[in-house]
C-alpha cells in the first residue's frame, strides 16, 4: 500500500465514520416518527451520508482498479470489504435477533420462507423481513433497511470492471458519470414509482452513481491536484451560493459534494488521522439500524436523546467488534499484485 493511499485513507475514514453516524442520526427521527432535519432545504442526512460514502468509495475505488487492474484480485478485495461483516450481521439477525424479538411462535418462526429467505441478502438480493419480527414499528417489518445501497455499491465496481475491460477506465468514468447525470436529471429525479431490477431501485443506482464516478473521475483526471483549503472553502461559497435555485444548487451537489468532501478527506497531516486504524463505519452503517429498530420496539416511549445515546453506543459496540474481529482480519486476506 503507497504512502498516498494511507494519507488518503487516514482522513477518509473520518469522513466515513460521519457519513454512517449521519445516516443513523437521520433515521433517529424517523424511527420516532418525528419530522427529519434536512441539510439546505434539499435531503434528509440519511442520504447525504449514502452521497458522501459514495463520492469517497468511487475515488478510492478507482484509484485500486488504477493500482492493479486484475479483474479476480479486484473483486476479491471488493468482496473481503463487504461480505463478511454481512454474513455475520445477518446471521445474528436470523438465529438472535429475529428468535428473540419475533411475535410468532418459534416454530412457526422457523418453517416460515421468509426466515430463509432472509439469507438472500448474502447475495446482495436484498430481503428485509424475518417473520414477527417489527411488525408494529413506525417503519413496520424492516430488520435492515440499511442494506439497500450495498448492491448499489457492488454495481459500481461491477461498472469498473467493464470499464476497465474496455480499456476506458478514464474517459469510460466520465462517461458514466454524465450518463448517471442525464438519467438523474431526465427521469430519477421525477419517477414516483420504482423501476426494481433484482430488488433494487434503479433510481437509486442511477442517483448514487453520480456520486461514485464523479469521485472516480475526480482520481481518473488526477483533480486532486487541486485539493486545498483555499479550493475547499471557495467550492463551498460558490455551491452555497447557488442554493437560492434549489435545482440549479441539487444538479451543483454532483461536482461540488464528491470535491469538497475528498479535498477535505484527503488533506495531509490532519489529527483524524488517528482514526484510520478504527474503521468502524461499515460496522455502523449495518448495524445502526436493526439495533435502532430494537430499542424503539422495547422502549416505545423513549425521548429522543435517550434514544440517540443508547443507539449509537450499542451500534459502536457492534460496529468495533464487527472492525476487530471480522472486518480487520479479512482484509489481512486481501490479495495484492505481486
Amino acid at each position: 500500500m503507497t504512502q498516498a493511499l494511507v494519507k488518503h485513507m487516514d482522513n477518509l475514514t473520518a469522513l466515513r465514520l460521519l457519513a454512517a453516524s449521519m445516516v443513523l442520526f437521520g433515521h433517529a427521527f424517523v424511527f420516532l416518527g418525528l419530522p427529519e432535519p434536512m441539510f439546505m432545504q434539499w435531503l434528509t442526512m440519511g442520504p447525504l451520508g449514502v452521497y458522501i460514502f459514495f463520492s469517497i468509495s468511487g475515488y478510492l475505488v478507482a484509484q485500486s482498479w488504477q493500482r492493479d487492474p486484475n479483474v479476480i484480485r479486484f473483486l476479491i478485495r471488493r468482496a473481503l470489504r463487504i461480505f463478511p461483516a454481512l454474513f455475520v450481521c445477518t446471521v445474528l439477525s436470523v438465529f438472535v435477533l429475529g428468535p428473540w424479538l419475533t411475535e410468532v411462535s418459534q416454530a412457526e418462526y422457523w418453517k416460515n420462507e421468509h426466515t430463509r429467505g432472509y439469507f438472500s441478502n448474502l447475495f446482495l438480493y436484498i430481503t428485509y423481513h424475518l417473520p414477527g419480527v417489527f411488525a408494529h414499528n413506525r417503519v413496520p417489518n424492516a430488520v435492515n433497511g440499511s442494506l439497500w445501497s450495498l448492491p448499489v455499491e457492488f454495481a459500481m465496481y461491477l461498472l469498473i470492471v467493464v470499464l476497465g475491460f474496455l480499456r476506458a477506465p478514464k474517459w469510460g468514468a466520465l462517461a458514466a458519470a454524465v450518463g448517471f447525470m442525464a438519467l438523474s436529471a431526465a427521469w430519477a429525479f421525477q419517477a414516483t414509482e420504482m423501476l426494481v431490477v433484482y430488488r433494487t431501485d434503479m433510481r437509486q443506482l442511477v442517483l448514487c452513481g453520480v456520486y461514485f464516478f464523479v469521485g472516480a473521475c475526480i482520481n481518473q483526471f488526477k483533480i486532486d491536484r487541486f485539493f486545498n483549503l483555499t479550493n475547499a472553502i471557495l467550492a463551498v461559497m460558490v455551491w452555497l451560493a447557488l442554493s437560492r435555485w434549489m435545482v440549479v444548487f441539487i444538479m451543483a451537489s454532483w461536482i461540488f459534494l464528491p470535491f469538497i468532501i475528498l479535498a477535505f478527506g484527503t488533506a495531509k497531516d490532519s489529527p483524524l488521522a488517528r482514526l484510520s486504524s478504527w474503521d468502524y463505519s461499515y460496522g455502523i452503517y449495518i448495524y445502526a439500524f436493526p439495533i435502532q429498530q430494537t430499542i424503539v420496539y422495547l422502549f416505545p416511549k423513549i425521548d429522543f436523546f435517550s434514544y440517540l445515546g443508547s443507539t449509537l453506543t450499542v451500534t459502536l459496540l457492534l460496529a468495533a467488534l464487527s472492525w476487530h474481529f471480522v472486518e480487520k482480519p479479512a482484509l489481512k486476506l486481501k490479495p495484492f499484485r505481486g
